[in-house]
């Protein structure tokens, strides 16, 4: 679980633009949404610890999506998509979720290339299954149908300034 301070430090500097109704995937306890102040949200997620401010769907979001009988004006993706074996096959369904004048936001690490094999298997280690350079996720958000803007790129630094493992990267998608 992430604290409101925790995620306030990754995203202090960004603006969400937030348009009812929201859905969080893979939200966990709704941190990025208590953070930003969300006061209603659906989550999709396997999380046994449940916000009570929101309504939680029970569900595996590396299949399909549950059926549901309404379109989103806010979509969260925050720090899930590396996880996924299939990124790619959520956010397709997530663009059918989304509202024609709906915007998604999605948390990604990024790495080049030429990421040291070290860092990659501590990386990897952690539960991250899919990885991307912002060439390579760009191209294949916009052969999705989004046009995505890139609104935040940063490094994420541990115990010090030398050690320099993976960076992220927020996006804006819209359709």
């Amino acid at each position: 679980m992430k604290t409101k301070e925790e995620v306030a430090k990754r995203y202090e500097n960004i603006r969400f633009e937030i348009q009812y109704p929201v859905l969080d995937i893979g939200g966990g306890e709704g941190a990025i949404l208590n953070y930003i102040g969300v006061k209603e949200a659906t989550i999709i997620d396997l999380t046994e610890n449940q916000n009570p401010k929101y309504k939680y769907i029970r569900a595996n979001i590396s299949k399909k999506l549950p059926e549901l009988n309404k379109r989103f004006g806010t979509i969260f993706i925050m720090e899930v998509l590396e996880h996924l074996y299939n990124p790619l096959y959520l956010l397709a369904q997530v663009y059918d979720l989304l509202r024609d004048d709906g915007i998604c936001y999605i948390s990604v690490p990024y790495t080049k290339l030429n990421t040291p094999d070290k860092f990659r298997k501590e990386n990897f280690d952690n539960g991250h299954v899919s990885r991307w350079t912002y060439e390579e996720l760009k191209d294949q958000l916009n052969k999705l149908g989004f046009k995505a803007k890139l609104i935040q790129k940063r490094r994420r630094f541990k115990n010090t300034a030398f050690w320099l493992p993976y960076c992220w990267m927020v996006w804006e998608l819209r359709k």
